[in-house]
């Protein structure tokens, strides 16, 4: 049954997507809002899983409880500062939050992807291999280019060489990947809404 209720979706959006039929329309539409109801319980389910999680790692007394307590802290309180302020989800608590506090760590873990992904290209194509060479200059002329105040310290041409960079190989790679993976999810779907996995 769910397997039939999945297809039909998928084909039934699909369709609307290429068509203006208004049946197909308001059938979309009606897919989105139990969609957009669905993730509402999917946060709601979240947050209880977060405290549940959390709470019994400080009641245990766990090696790392004072992160857990951190956690359930700060969550207490964007969530207070969200329903308690008339603003809403526009509050200035929420702002300085997603401002001060997620922002500059959602760039500091970028940082650290970067050059994690750089030290494992690094190992795994040596300069002494074929092609190694070419990875590290691109990384590091990528990397280089980034920073703010460097601007001044290099040619005019180099930020051009670092748009076209990642414009051209970076992007085909990246895009090759994400067919890949977007097809080995659909298979891998597929196989388990008919039972064989």
């Amino acid at each position: 049954m769910a397997a039939i209720f999945a297809t039909s979706t998928f084909v039934l959006l699909m369709i609307a997507r290429g068509t203006d039929l208004p049946a197909v329309q308001t059938a979309t539409a009606e897919i989105f809002r139990m969609l957009l109801i669905l993730g509402a319980g999917a946060v709601i389910l979240g947050a209880v899983n977060l405290a549940a999680v959390h709470i019994g790692r400080v009641q245990r007394g766990d090696r790392e409880w004072p992160h857990s307590l951190v956690v359930i802290g700060v969550a207490a309180i964007v969530i207070a500062a969200g329903l308690i302020d008339p603003a809403g989800r526009n509050s200035p608590v929420l702002a300085w939050v997603f401002d001060y506090v997620l922002a500059p760590g959602q760039a500091m873990l970028y940082a650290l992807t970067a050059f994690f992904l750089a030290a494992a290209g690094y190992r795994f194509l040596r300069l002494e291999r074929r092609g190694g060479g070419w990875l590290v200059a691109g990384a590091v002329i990528v990397l280089l280019t980034q920073m703010p105040r460097a601007h001044a310290l290099w040619p005019p041409a180099l930020p051009a060489v670092t748009v076209w960079l990642v414009d051209a190989p970076v992007m085909a790679a990246l895009r090759g990947a994400l067919l890949g993976t977007a097809l080995a999810l659909l298979i891998s779907g597929v196989r388990y809404l008919f039972g064989r996995m």
